[in-house]
């Protein structure tokens, strides 16, 4: 859990999900929500149930699904959309990579394939699905399988950032709503997830809350993969609800071995607006909460008390130990990059040889890397000659 220069600790204590539209009276759909009818709890963790759940006690209406899409595609098509949804709405991982999405035969009408977008966009199918576009046919997605869809491929007015005339971004910047003058300009947040390490979480996190990839969200360090972690982040000029439909997917993908079957969940929450931007370095330090679990204390003992007696003695000796003889220090690549040689710059560290250290950060590397990364290396490597 970060702690915040004001000693605040990262703590997801308000979980909100977003609110179902579909039953809004018609006369109040243009009304500002309020904390007393916006707000639900939920859990962190996924649901049991394979009906995806818009609140606390709707399932969500694939019948209505269905009569949705007939309107746009072939009744067919329809049905076969909704029964890939369907199928695919579970906790399993997929077969292979073509079950990830149901591909749409090619549609020549510009309006329809529009509608099909803005349909999957809506608030109740934002819920379960995504839609991209690939060889000139849309692409339907399942909501877990979001983290694997190319950046590059998302249907029209998605503000993904990308190319476009000037005149499409100044007709884009016109649509939107100007952000009111006395909020600040930046929605602080808490980030919570499980299974996955942070810039995972967060490219999580523009997808489904459709930001701008360029400005993406500010964060003030990175959490490891394995472990239950909570973080401040910010993003810039965002309304909350944006994020919100993050916390109504079941799970993510790519999560790894874990117990959770390989998947990852990723929640945000404690929302508040600040003048501030959260910035790399910006904290006080991080604060751990330990879980031993499967500790085997033998059957020697068979009175309570004095099992917990023995179990106390025992942490009581690992704390002395940890505290006068330390522990090993793993060196992971949140702390020195991904170019797979991090043990190395780990163990010149460990042998207090910081110049062979920083040769390793800073030598030419054969992963791929922006080309003025690259330079900078060539010059590292260089400096003594001429």
């Amino acid at each position: 859990m970060s702690v915040d220069r004001n000693g605040k600790i990262a703590r997801l204590d308000e979980l909100e999900v977003p609110k179902d539209t579909s039953k809004s009276d018609k006369n109040t759909t243009d009304q500002e929500p309020t904390e007393g009818n916006d707000r639900k709890r939920a859990k962190l963790q996924p649901s049991p149930d394979a009906e995806v759940e818009t609140d606390a006690n709707s399932p969500f209406d694939w019948v209505n699904c269905k009569a949705e899409f007939a309107k746009l595609i072939d009744e067919t098509e329809a049905t076969e959309v909704v029964n890939f949804l369907q199928s695919n709405n579970n906790d399993e991982p997929p077969k292979d990579e073509d079950t990830k999405y149901y591909t749409l035969p090619v549609i020549s009408d510009k309006e329809t394939r529009r509608a099909i977008h803005q349909y999957i966009k809506s608030p109740i199918m934002s819920l379960i699905a995504r839609a991209d576009n690939h060889d000139g046919k849309i692409r339907v997605w399942h909501i877990k399988y979001q983290s694997d869809i190319p950046a590059d491929n998302f249907g029209p007015s998605d503000n993904r950032g990308g190319g476009g005339s000037r005149n499409k971004s100044k007709k884009k910047n016109a649509e939107r709503p100007s952000w009111p003058r006395d909020r600040p300009d930046f929605l602080r947040f808490v980030l919570y997830k499980e299974n996955v390490d942070t810039h995972t979480a967060l490219k999580d996190v523009v997808r489904s809350g459709r930001l701008n990839p360029k400005r993406g969200v500010a964060f003030a360090g990175m959490k490891d993969k394995r472990g239950v972690t909570t973080q401040f982040c910010s993003v810039f000029r965002t309304e909350k609800e944006q994020l919100l439909a993050l916390n109504s997917h079941r799970i993510g993908s790519g999560g790894g071995n874990s117990t959770k079957g390989g998947f990852n969940i990723i929640r945000v929450g404690n929302f508040s607006y600040s003048s501030e931007e959260v910035k790399l370095g910006l904290l006080n330090g991080n604060r751990f909460d330990l879980v031993l679990r499967n500790v085997d204390i033998g059957d020697e003992i068979e009175c309570l008390e004095e099992k917990t007696k023995s179990v106390k003695e025992r942490l009581e000796a690992a704390a002395t130990g940890l505290k006068t003889i330390g522990f090993i220090n793993y060196f992971g690549m949140q702390r020195f990059g991904k170019s797979n040689d991090t043990h190395e710059v780990g163990i010149a560290i460990l042998k207090g040889d910081y110049e062979t250290a920083v040769d390793i950060i800073m030598r030419e590397k054969d992963t791929d890397e922006l080309p003025r990364s690259a330079e900078a290396r060539r010059k590292w490597m260089n400096r003594f000659e001429g």
